[in-house]
């Protein structure tokens, strides 16, 4: 049994840190939902097959675009973009993780993002399985690593 939320929040650990110079903070009981919030979905299939989902808050999105880009003022859109090359450098660090030889190859598609209307709403996201959520920098941020075989 592979512990899912172990290897997602460490990747996604380093991908913060590495991209956007966002650390993993203790929890604390107190944080508040986010109100605005968005999915960002990759999957990948080859010698395992899963889905990374990680959903945050728009607050958060704006923080990590304007980390990414060295602005400080940032479109829906660009806010969008960063939460998907997060899940996408995520990917990219727990692929190999996950494959048992150097001569694995995974299949990768492209990141996608669900807000408004079409994302799903945070306690209902929380509540399932190998669901891990975390402090980012006071942010939460919920993750999730489904494989499917």
């Amino acid at each position: 049994m592979i512990e899912t939320e172990n290897i997602l929040t460490n990747s996604l650990a380093q991908a913060l840190e590495t991209m956007a110079f966002l650390t993993i903070m203790p929890p604390e009981d107190d944080m508040a939902a986010p109100e605005q919030i968005v999915l960002a979905e990759i999957s990948f299939s080859g010698p395992k097959s899963g889905t990374i989902q990680i959903l945050a808050g728009l607050d958060f999105c704006r923080i990590l675009a304007e980390n990414i880009s060295a602005l400080t003022e940032v479109s829906d859109e660009t806010c969008y973009d960063a939460l998907k090359e997060l899940s996408n450098v995520t990917s990219g660090l727990l692929l190999p993780i996950l494959a048992c030889s150097q001569e694995d190859v995974f299949d990768i598609t492209i990141p996608t993002i669900k807000n408004g209307d079409d994302s799903p709403k945070w306690n209902e996201f929380v509540e399932q399985p190998n669901t891990c959520i975390l402090n980012i920098e006071g942010y939460m941020v919920a993750t999730r690593l489904i494989m499917k075989n």
